[in-house]
């Protein structure tokens, strides 16, 4: 039986014929698999290439936004964060005299350190333009007259 191109048959190769008997198949065009080359190409290049010096920009540009709405928030984050170092301290207390038993030291040490960071970040206002000024870090005026 021979196989021809039309033939919905698929036989096993005779000795005359290469490969198997069935129909051979087409080859694909070289444009297709140029562009699949190139399209890989470009996802390699992206991933090694662009993506290490696009990453910190795009960081950076996040970070300062994240520090533009810290800034913007700074007065009644200032107030939630003293409430809560204050209603802290009022908390050790209370369970202190409950137990009747010292604090651990590592807790009274903890809350030292939140006192003074959030006496920092409340004096910040007073502070910020003595330390701006010693960095050499001024503000420039936006009026053009």
């Amino acid at each position: 039986m021979d196989v021809t191109p039309t033939s919905a048959a698929c036989t096993l190769a005779s000795a005359g014929q290469p490969g198997c008997g069935c129909q051979p198949k087409p080859k694909g065009s070289g444009a297709a698999k140029a562009a699949l080359i190139a399209a890989g190409t470009v996802a390699a290049c992206t991933a090694c290439c662009v993506l290490p010096f696009a990453l910190p920009a795009i960081l950076l540009a996040n970070i300062g936004g994240v520090i533009a709405l810290v800034d913007h928030a700074h007065g009644w984050v200032t107030w939630i964060a003293i409430a809560a170092v204050a209603g802290a301290w009022i908390w050790i207390g209370r369970e202190s005299l409950t137990a009747r038993m010292r604090p651990a030291t590592s807790t009274l040490a903890m809350m030292g350190v939140a006192t003074m960071v959030i006496g920092l970040a409340a004096s910040w206002p007073l502070i910020k333009p003595t330390i701006f000024h010693s960095l050499g870090i001024t503000k420039k005026n936006q009026d053009k007259g």
